[in-house]
């Protein structure tokens, strides 16, 4: 019975040796005679304990496993691969950390503290215990602190806010009152009627968010020699309008009414009551709903959770997380703006999410781009130069185009000279079949500028690319085998802190396949990088078009953290380590803008590969390279596809 059973446990052994009773000393002095002693490390002699007297293994996991350690041991005499300690080429090979009781491939009566000369444990003394104590309650007591001042925080911003909006829904409703009311004619009809001077709330000439305080103020008694205005209220400008000083002969005329003939308010809608739905246009406006700054989309997260976060800090009942696409006052505060990633006006947030006040939210977003108001005297212009939008793009120049441009890129351009002109956009939503949830992805008119002159790429370019691959992986048949992450989902601005993308990634893997890989671009900032991630072999493959060494700070820690995440959800309670390797082989990029461009390519080249080989193709130090024509070709891929939309 105890025979039967030994037998049983020995068919669970996925490497079984074959020295019978010889024992790795025996075997280690035998193989001695035809080998030096210092070639004879552990991975050596634990393939050598597998092999028959031909030099073949009869299993083929043990084969693989044996390939597996002879390319990391060539990795490791090249340089590309550092060892320290139990960590070397067998473990890394194996996949597994060595047992505490023993060591593989030496024998028995050999501990792991002797032969990998590990420092031996000592007692922590009483008071080492009691000081990292007393730093854990510190460390928990200025957790709590934080917090209760970040609460403080909250309820005097949400004070502040409601009283700014009392205040204005008051000044407007006063303002309405008095365009509507068309009150008392002037006393005697013969005299000029007479507008208010400008007065008592500066010189008219400031800001331009309060115009209409400044010009219907209270009436006042006016005097000898007062100056005579004109005013033209029109749908989207007020211009006032000096002509010449008056004398009048009666004292103290008073005056009480404007000139209703010429009067004509635009005040611009409500904010309607419509649900404010993921994906939604709309527009975003400050202190007021007629004061329509920027132009966005409102983007819901965790909202059945009702945990919602935006860059760490709680986004609140009564704010709405929004992506900002586009600006019309380009300079004007955000209502609650990110400090620590200096992002204070609407400009600075374009392209990323940030908090909006839900009341300032309006939808649907406004057809034509509204204008500020603005005063303007015509005796005393002074003309000012009009800040360009960074998405106001109708002067990036599609006509005089490269040469040797690709002919899919050129009828792009030729297209969207005419086409996406005055803020036009070439938007889709893609279903969750991609990334896993619905995508909403915008091309402006820079994106196809900056492809066709070789610039930077935005995260919208290589979503419609990784859409265009992934009809490839249909075509193929390996949609199970590859999956996609949003870069959204990744990046390092406008993406939430490391822990939300850590499980957003997480929650990818679970809804992909057994074994699938996970193409994940990230973007640092200022360029782009491709991670391959396999969650179930707890694998990543790195590709930097520069070439350099694999990353260890953020982005390391986040990829990390989705994996245990994954893996914790999934019941798996496996000692393995997640192994980062570098692929040193790719093409490397020679200039500081085709990050984008290279990522794409590889991509393209891992997706065509049935077999998933990129691995073994870029694992070592090559001169690979990329040239004009193998980059071409993912531009025409992408503009044919841009195309269909």
């Amino acid at each position: 019975e105890l025979r039967d059973a030994q037998i049983e446990k020995r068919k669970d052994n996925r490497y079984p040796h074959r020295m019978a009773r010889k024992g790795y000393a025996n075997l280690e002095a035998e193989l001695s005679e035809s080998i030096p002693l210092e070639k004879l490390d552990r991975a050596t002699m634990w393939v050598k304990a597998r092999q028959d007297k031909n030099g073949c293994f009869k299993e083929p996991e043990v084969e693989k496993t044996a390939k597996r350690i002879e390319r990391l041991k060539k990795k490791e005499s090249d340089g590309e691969l550092t060892t320290d300690g139990s960590d070397d080429v067998l473990t890394l090979a194996l996949g597994k950390p060595e047992h505490p009781g023993r060591v593989r491939g030496v024998g028995g009566f050999t501990k792991p503290a002797s032969y990998f000369n590990l420092p031996k444990s000592r007692k922590k003394s009483v008071e080492e215990t009691v000081r990292k104590s007393v730093k854990l309650i510190l460390e928990e007591e200025k957790e709590s602190i934080i917090a209760k001042e970040r609460v403080a925080w909250e309820q005097e911003r949400d004070r502040q806010v409601a009283e700014e909006r009392a205040y204005w829904t008051a000044k407007i409703a006063r303002l309405e009152a008095k365009v509507d009311g068309k009150e008392v004619p002037l006393e005697s009809p013969e005299s000029p009627k007479q507008l208010t001077p400008l007065h008592e709330h500066g010189s008219g000439q400031g800001s331009c968010s309060r115009p209409a305080e400044k010009i219907l103020i209270d009436i006042v008694e006016g005097d000898a020699k007062t100056v005579k205005k004109k005013l033209v209220l029109a749908e989207e400008k007020i211009f006032v309008q000096e002509d010449q000083q008056v004398a009048t002969d009666q004292p103290k005329q008073k005056l009480t009414s404007i000139i209703e003939e010429e009067v004509r308010v635009h005040i611009s809608s409500k904010n309607s009551d419509n649900e404010l739905v993921d994906g939604n246009d709309c527009g975003l406006a400050i202190y007021r709903v007629e004061n329509i700054v920027a132009y966005g989309t409102v983007i819901q997260v965790n909202v059945e959770e009702g945990n919602q976060k935006i860059h760490g800090v709680p986004l609140g009942e009564d704010n709405v997380r929004v992506s900002v696409i586009g600006t019309i006052v380009h300079d004007a505060l955000l209502p609650f703006p990110v400090k620590d990633a200096d992002i204070v006006t609407v400009g600075d947030a374009i392209g990323t999410c940030v908090a909006w006040p839900r009341k300032l939210v309006v939808t649907p977003a406004p057809e034509a781009t509204p204008k500020p108001i603005e005063q303007k005297k015509t005796k005393r212009a002074n003309p000012k130069k009009r800040i360009r939008d960074s998405f106001d793009d109708d002067n990036e120049d599609l006509e005089n185009l490269p040469t040797n441009l690709p002919l899919p890129v050129k009828d792009l351009c030729m297209w969207a000279k005419t086409e996406l002109m005055d803020g036009a956009t070439i938007h889709t939503t893609f279903g969750g079949e991609i990334f896993g949830h619905s995508r909403k992805a915008v091309i402006f008119r820079r994106d196809i500028y900056n492809m066709a002159n070789m610039l930077e790429v935005s995260g919208g370019v290589i979503v419609f690319y990784m859409s265009y691959i992934y009809g490839v992986l249909n075509k193929s048949k390996m949609l199970d085998m590859v999956g996609f992450i949003d870069p959204a989902h990744t990046g390092i601005i406008g993406c939430g802190n490391p822990t939300e993308r850590a499980r957003s990634m997480s929650n990818r893997y679970m809804l992909g396949k057994p074994g699938q890989i996970f193409l994940v671009p990230y973007n640092s900032g200022a360029h782009w990088m491709l991670s391959v991630v396999n969650p179930d072999e707890k694998v990543v493959h790195f590709m930097d078009p520069l070439k350099r060494r694999l990353c260890a700070g953020e982005w390391k820690s986040i990829v990390d953290n989705s994996i245990k995440i994954f893996n914790a959800q999934k019941g798996r309670k496996g000692r393995k380590i997640i192994q980062w390797k570098n692929l040193a082989g790719i093409p490397e990029q020679t200039d500081s803008k085709t990050c984008g461009y290279f990522v794409m390519r590889y991509m393209k080249e891992i997706v065509e590969d049935k077999n998933l080989e990129f691995a073994t193709k870029w694992e070592r130090k090559s001169n690979l390279a990329y040239t004009q024509k193998d980059i071409d070709v993912v531009r025409a891929e992408w503009a044919n596809h841009v195309m269909k939309f």
